[in-house]
C-alpha cells in the first residue's frame, strides 16, 4: 500500500501494460488489404479498448490471455505483415519480460504453439499438428 491508503501498482503489470500499448502504437505503421482490394493502415482498436478497459479494472492479465487464446483478425493481419514483433503471443512467450511468470503454463503453450505455426508459415512449410 501506498502512503494514501491506495495499493501500490505492480511493476510487472505496469510494464504489461506499457508493452501493450507499444504494441498498439506500432501497428499502425502496418497497411493491410481491405475486402475491396484497397489498402489502409491498420488500427487496432478493439485491442486498445481492451487493455485500458482490462488495466483500469485490474484485469490485464486475463485480457492479454483471452487476446491469446482467441485467434483474432488482427493476429491474421500481422501475420500477413509478417510482424511477429507486434504480437501479443510473443510478449506472453517472452521468458525475459518481468510479467511472464504471471501468464499460466496453457497460455504461453498457446502462444508459442501459434507463433510456431506462423513462423512455419512464414518459412513455407506446412503448419506441424
Amino acid at each position: 500500500m501506498s502512503q494514501h491508503g491506495a495499493p501500490t501498482p505492480d511493476p510487472r503489470i505496469e510494464q504489461l501494460y506499457a508493452d501493450c500499448l507499444d504494441i498498439y502504437e506500432r501497428s499502425r505503421e502496418v497497411i493491410i488489404e481491405k475486402s475491396n482490394g484497397t489498402t489502409q493502415k491498420y488500427a487496432p482498436t478493439r485491442f486498445k479498448q481492451q487493455i485500458d478497459r482490462a488495466y483500469a479494472g485490474d484485469a490485464l492479465v486475463p485480457a492479454v490471455t483471452r487476446v491469446v487464446r482467441d485467434t483474432t483478425k488482427g493476429f491474421g493481419h500481422l501475420a500477413q505483415a509478417g510482424r511477429e514483433d507486434l504480437m501479443v503471443e510473443s510478449l506472453v512467450v517472452d521468458e525475459s519480460r518481468p510479467y511472464h511468470e504471471l501468464f499460466s503454463a496453457a497460455t504461453v503453450a498457446i502462444a508459442r504453439e501459434r507463433l510456431a505455426k506462423y513462423r512455419a508459415q512464414q518459412a513455407g512449410q506446412p503448419p506441424a499438428g
